[in-house]
């Protein structure tokens, strides 16, 4: 089964929507795995190309997808020209809040006793600030990154390949 985690860039705000968020987006970061494979992170905000075996894995109608609240993850791949059928996805968030289980991913490690150099990153919320939103009108750079930021960029790497 593939895994994926995708952190993408856009100039709407996703309280708007996340139709509308996708529509302009750019994925910047795509972290992926093939079954219980080591997780890899693609940085296509700086030019890396997806991997064949990426590639073959999205294209394939046998495979199936996993992500937590993959609906974010189905409309920014469609409006990016990556469309996967609906019945190729599996939700693990659909799963926990099936079972009573909160919906956010941060609050779920928790609860299942995640360890936590394996669970969420509460830095991320902080690199998702930085460079998957605008930088505010007061600011000198329209946008944050890795030319701008390059070792919150790094981490933020290493963030979306634990996320």
């Amino acid at each position: 089964m593939t895994t994926l985690h995708l952190d993408p860039y856009s100039e709407t705000p996703l309280k708007h929507g996340t139709h509308i968020y996708a529509e302009p987006a750019e994925i910047m970061l795509f972290a992926w795995a093939i079954d219980d494979g080591e997780v890899e992170v693609v940085d296509e905000a700086n030019g890396e190309k997806r991997p064949a075996e990426l590639r073959e894995a999205l294209e394939d109608a046998e495979v199936l997808v996993q992500a937590h609240n993959s609906h974010f993850d189905r409309t920014v791949l469609r409006h990016t020209g990556t469309p996967i059928a609906l019945h190729r996805w599996r939700d693990t968030m659909v799963k926990a809040l099936a079972h009573s289980l909160p919906g956010a991913l941060g609050s779920l490690c928790e609860i299942l006793k995640v360890p936590t150099d394996q669970a969420k990153d509460k830095a991320g919320k902080q690199f998702i600030q930085l460079f998957c939103k605008p930088r505010p009108a007061t600011s000198k750079i329209r946008r944050a990154t890795k030319k701008t930021h390059p070792v919150e960029w790094q981490r933020f790497v290493e963030y979306a390949g634990l996320d």
